[in-house]
């Protein structure tokens, strides 16, 4: 990667370091997480949910470790903490990249493909409505507080808005959409075509096996192998050669590649 990337990376650490409350997080977790924040600030992507740890008050911690950031780095100028109180879950998110990514939703139905879980999966025409006005509605209140750190989604949301929001959020291609708020058996038993993609340095590009040390971990997502016997989209080489190059672009500003693993998988349940 990149000096500047490794340098940011480090400031990232040693900020999140210096919160009490984070003490007693393993270091490979807050190298993890360091890494993710500066893909957000870098622009590589519009976000990710925060999964590497959990904290009591993430609003507090978040507001306090973006601002520092803020304070030391312009790059991180565009930073901020989205907080949902109905699953307790935190999205770090770039305000500048969402906005360019909201203005494609609404003009390309393609841009991510939503697959309803319904007893047999199918594809929907569109983004859901849900998804397109919370989005929405960040970018108005990112618009309207510029200077804040941290802000909170509208409470109530439930399963089958926030997993596609979340999906939609982080980048995925495919994003799942649960058929209501209660449904708790997910794609048993149904074969999946599993998706890793992971961020190399550029020279590793080739390799099929890069070392743990060298590679970082993008995007996991599936989607189920049924569809993609009859949509040519969902193909795995055409997913694989979507994802190459959407990032193509902006891992090369930081001297990364992407490199795509794709397997099948059945599992019991799929947890979104």
């Amino acid at each position: 990667m990149s000096r500047s990337f490794l340098e940011n990376k480090r400031l990232a650490h040693d900020e999140l370091f210096a919160q009490r409350m984070l003490r007693k997080v393993r270091p490979g977790k807050l190298e993890q997480f360091s890494t993710d924040l500066c893909l957000i600030a870098h622009g590589i992507r519009s976000a990710c949910l925060v999964d590497t740890f959990t904290v009591q008050d993430p609003v507090s911690l978040f507001s306090h470790v973006l601002a520092g950031l803020r304070s030391k780095n312009a790059t991180f100028a565009d930073v901020v903490h989205w907080y949902d109180p109905s699953s307790l879950q935190s999205f770090i998110v770039n305000s500048r990249i969402l906005r360019a990514f909201a203005r494609t939703l609404l003009e390309d139905n393609t841009a991510v493909t939503y697959v309803l879980l319904d007893t047999s999966p199918t594809l929907l025409n569109s983004t859901p409505t849900t998804v397109l006005d919370v989005i929405c509605a960040m970018n108005a209140d990112m618009l309207e507080s510029q200077a804040n750190v941290s802000f909170s989604f509208v409470d109530g949301l439930t399963q089958d808005n926030l997993v596609p929001l979340a999906a939609t959020l982080i980048g995925y291609p495919v994003a799942y959409v649960p058929i209501s708020a209660n449904q708790t058996s997910f794609l048993s038993g149904q074969p999946l075509d599993v998706y890793e993609a992971m961020i190399v340095p550029a020279t590793s590009c080739t390799s099929s096996s890069p070392s743990s040390n060298q590679s970082h971990t993008l995007l996991k997502f599936s989607c189920p192998c049924l569809l993609a016997e009859t949509n040519p989209e969902l193909f795995s080489e055409r997913i694989t050669k979507r994802l190459q190059s959407q990032f193509r672009q902006s891992l090369s500003s930081i001297g990364s590649s992407l490199l795509v693993h794709h397997h099948v998988e059945v599992m019991d349940r799929v947890a979104l």
